[in-house]
């Protein structure tokens, strides 16, 4: 409650109310002389001649009634207001945005966004239908939560219980805001009718609609306000004007082109306050730390002909070495700010890949050998025509590598961009140079540790006969013998090859354990080279898709701080379970009729949006043409109350006179 002229009604009671109170402290000064006579009316008149001060103050109804009457004339000359919240009756409609950015903490009282907006349309819905002698029927209300899709909590009622446990009822999610399908949902109990000017017109009032926000909504600038009256759409501001947030924008995990078994970890940080900060950023990889590294993030900068919020960026690599796929990565950024779903972010890395190798070998079984002790996809052998078959029509994509073993090309258009294994004759590729033939000789020991020489000694291999070759500057010696160089490799872009400038059958290395390794190794270098590590991951919001096998049962999922839940997919081959409403890991598990354990499978999901990390809270939103200026708090109105204290001063002041007259003339 308010008072409008408070000083004007104290100055108005101090002047009337202590002179009615003398008036009844006043008595009269004479001796008493008993009458018998008289007796009886002597407690009827002594009250009429009172002209003595300062009698005992009795209780007196009429004394009382007329400070009453004083008292609601000084309340009205203040002109108090009643103040109480903001509705129209009606429809109403409140929105309350339970995206990424509402679970800051920059709250004054330390909670998130969403549980302060909460808070406040529990405080709403508490006025509206509280009742009492100066509320109205507030009609009928709907709860709506929304980020990057709507969720209708309850449909149009007038239950208190029924709204409020609709609005406790509204979880947090990590997914981005949009608001097109909540504007939707609101306004599809608003029946429309078609003028003939072929224009929708809305039929009745609109219905008021309430919307919770920090205003950071991404298809905002795309919404129009259609039958709404301004004063019909309120925007409940959440956040703070300056808050702190720094986070993960990027997370990747690759391997290197010449180091197969090592892998990099690449994450790229923004910083969205207006000063450089310091964070350290921690690694893990299957839950344990290897390292921490400490860098400096820039200022976030305005951009001027924009107008919007440019992070500062900064990117940090983590090398890894001998690092073998099926690993959870994690970069967590252990800087405390006032958003913490974009601290942290994973990369699942799969099992290897099983690769598809094409061999070429004419009356050849050595190499195949080897290749059929591998754990590969498919193993093709083909002969020299079909080669060049398959390379004329372009369809050598399919291999992830192709292995020439005595036979060559005619041409270089035969060898297209691809990964090859060549062992004796020279293919024909710029660069190699081939000039004649070498003596026997041995081998030098590798100068580099090259991923296809792990485990593979030559010392004890004999080379009989070799091809001498001089090669260009973009050509790579890999091991020298006696005679010139006898491993090598060329790398110009998608076309990667290996080059074994001696047949094997023209030494001993085919009955060296040496041999095997190095096919291995080659093999797996030249199909896993390039590969990203990390499978896919998925982003809040959408909804988390795998393929099992065909005989999968009991299929349950563990979503981060939630109990795990079975699913029951009518095609287990093609699961869909969304959406997905919070980061982190989960974790999804069957069961297989020929396996004793049961399988498991683990997906990444991250936030990475430099949208919602960026939670400076919005000062307006702009829907169409019409501008909404976010309210920090709660709408209210003021119904004032003066009016009625006269009318009950009027009321007093009749009874009052009743009284008096009534025992005046008894």
């Amino acid at each position: 409650m308010s008072w409008l002229t408070p000083w004007a009604g104290a100055i108005l009671a101090a002047a009337v109310i202590p002179p009615l109170i003398l008036l009844y402290f006043l008595k009269l000064r004479r001796r008493p002389q008993p009458i018998a006579c008289t007796l009886l009316w002597k407690r009827s008149v002594e009250d009429l001649h009172a002209n003595a001060p300062f009698q005992r103050l009795r209780r007196s109804l009429l004394l009382f009634l007329q400070l009453l009457v004083l008292v609601l004339l000084a309340l009205s000359i203040m002109q108090p207001m009643i103040q109480s919240r903001r509705h129209a009756g009606g429809k109403t409609v409140i929105i309350i945005d339970n995206s990424a950015s509402m679970t800051a903490t920059d709250t004054d009282d330390g909670v998130t966004r969403l549980d302060h907006a909460k808070r406040l349309a529990r405080e709403r819905i508490e006025s509206m239908y509280s009742g009492g002698l100066f509320s109205r029927s507030p009609g009928e209300t709907m709860i709506i939560a929304f980020s990057n899709r709507a969720e209708p909590m309850t449909q149009f009622t007038d239950s208190k219980a029924q709204l409020l446990a609709a609005v406790d009822g509204i979880r947090p999610t990590h997914a981005e805001t949009e608001i097109a399908e909540a504007l939707k949902l609101a306004r599809a109990y608003t029946l429309n009718v078609v003028d003939e000017l072929g224009e929708a017109r809305p039929v009745g009032d609109p219905p008021t609609i309430v919307l919770y926000s920090d205003g950071r909504i991404a298809d905002l600038a795309q919404q129009v306000l259609r039958g709404e009256e301004k004063d019909r759409f309120l925007f409940h501001l959440l956040g703070s004007e300056e808050p702190d947030n720094t986070g993960i924008a990027t997370i990747s995990v690759q391997r290197p082109y010449d180091r197969p078994d090592a892998a990099e970890v690449f994450a790229e940080l923004v910083n969205f306050n207006p000063e450089p900060v310091s964070c350290d950023i921690q690694l893990s990889i299957n839950e344990i730390a290897p390292d921490i590294m400490e860098i400096r993030l820039p200022a976030a900068a305005l951009d001027e002909e924009s107008g919007n919020l440019l992070p500062g960026r900064r990117s940090v690599l983590f090398p890894l070495e001998n690092q073998s796929a099926g690993a959870v990565f994690g970069v967590t950024n252990l800087r405390a700010d006032d958003l913490a779903a974009d601290n942290v972010a994973y990369a699942v890395a799969p099992p290897p890949k099983k690769l598809k190798v094409l061999l070429v070998a004419p009356d050849r079984i050595l190499t195949e050998k080897v290749l059929e002790g591998m754990t590969l996809d498919r193993l093709e052998v083909r002969s020299p025509q079909q080669y060049e078959a398959l390379a004329g029509s372009g369809s050598l994509d399919a291999y992830d590598v192709v292995i020439l073993e005595g036979y060559a090309p005619p041409s270089a258009a035969l060898i297209p961009p691809g990964r090859y294994l060549t062992l004796g004759p020279t293919p024909p590729l710029e660069g190699l140079n081939e000039y004649g033939e070498g003596e026997a000789g041995m081998v030098f020991p590798p100068s580099e540790d090259h991923p296809i020489f792990r485990d593979v000694n030559l010392e004890n291999l004999f080379i009989a006969k070799q091809t001498l070759l001089a090669p260009a500057d973009d050509v790579q010696v890999l091991a020298e013998g006696t005679s010139g160089p006898l491993m090598l490799a060329v790398s110009r872009g998608r076309l990667q090859l290996i080059h074994v400038a001696f047949d094997p059958l023209d030494s001993n290395w085919w009955l060296l354990r040496s041999w095997v390794n190095f096919i291995f190794n080659a093999v797996e270098y030249l199909g896993q080279m390039g590969t990203g590590l990390s499978g896919e991951a998925f982003s809040p919001g959408a909804a988390l898709t795998a393929r099992l096998p065909t005989a999968a049962t009991d299929i349950r999922l563990k979503a981060p701080d939630e109990p795990e839940v079975l699913l029951t997919p009518p095609d287990s081959t093609r699961l869909s379970w969304g959406p997905i409403r919070l980061t982190g890991l989960h974790l999804l598990s069957w069961s297989a009729p020929d396996e004793e354990e049961r399988s498991s499978r683990l997906f990444a999901v991250n936030l990475l949006s430099s949208e919602e990390s960026d939670i400076a809270r919005a000062k307006e939103i702009v829907l169409g043409s019409e501008s909404v200026e976010g309210r920090t708090e709660a709408e209210t109105r003021y119904t004032p109350l003066w009016p009625w204290a006269i009318g009950l001063g009027l009321v007093v002041l009749m009874l009052e006179w009743w009284i008096y007259h009534k025992k005046a003339y008894i």
